[in-house]
């Protein structure tokens, strides 16, 4: 197992990409927490896994808020006795319903609700945990961004520029951390089917990316969470500052 009795935090961790997260690395070893703002989504995917006799434990968690978050970090060592990884993986995005259009119209408080969760809510996720992977001299943060970064496609200003701050964090973290064997990386998952409900929009949306693909095909969270066991394993040690593009071949750089 990859990641034999690791602590691991995962926000988002309730809904779509962010269980599948969860269950990998539970099979892998790993004490999951499962930290998301649905907490009767979050309790579910804990007891599915501890029935199936895997080690999680869930928490009700608002990743725009540092008090929720502190208490998160702090009360996962409470429990565990340490935190090895931190996938940050909470973001809104299209499940919930983004709005779309040119700049010169987006609403100020839209670009303020998702500048706060997707950027702001990594930034406090992290500087929560740092201290604690500080004082035991190692851990993995893993951050999660998005291909519109190389792109700028979508029409999704808000989105595309909170993701574009995720990966400029991850750099300034990683060269700042380095002298404490503390690993930020940061990786970008495809168009992913991952709505628990499907219907042909869905599809339909999910399906227009695939010309672009040297795979042609939709996207699945299994093709994502191999590329983020990797970077929470001890395979990716002597890996940092890096931006991995899980996208099937449509964005090479």
């Amino acid at each position: 197992m990859r990641l034999q009795n690791k602590v691991t935090v995962i926000t988002g961790a309730g809904h779509g990409i962010g269980k599948a997260y969860a269950q990998r690395f539970a099979e892998e070893g790993a004490h999951v927490v499962i930290a998301d703002i649905d907490e009767k989504a979050g309790q579910a995917v804990a007891d599915t896994l501890g029935n199936a006799g895997l080690s999680t434990w869930a928490r009700a968690t608002d990743v725009r808020s540092y008090p929720s978050v502190e208490g998160l970090m702090r009360e996962s060592v409470d429990r565990f006795g340490r935190i090895d990884v931190l996938l940050n993986n909470a973001a809104i995005y299209v499940t919930q319903q983004l709005w779309k259009g040119p700049v010169e119209e987006l609403p100020l408080e839209e670009w303020d609700r998702v500048i706060e969760v997707n950027l702001k809510g990594v930034f406090l996720c992290c500087r929560a945990v740092i201290p604690i992977m500080k004082r035991q001299k190692s851990g993995k943060i893993i951050n999660i961004a998005s291909g519109t970064f190389f792109s700028g496609s979508g029409n999704m200003p808000h989105y595309t520029t909170s993701k574009g701050g995720v990966v400029a964090l991850t750099r300034v973290m990683a060269r700042q951390l380095g002298p404490w064997n503390i690993n930020v990386n940061c990786m970008t998952p495809g168009s992913t089917m991952s709505e628990e409900v499907v219907n042909d929009e869905i599809v339909k949306r999910r399906e227009a990316g695939i010309t672009q693909r040297c795979f042609s095909r939709i996207e699945k969270p299994e093709d994502v969470v191999g590329t983020a066991l990797f970077l929470a394993s001890a395979d990716s040690d002597f890996i940092t500052g890096q931006l991995l593009v899980v996208e099937g071949g449509a964005i090479m750089h």
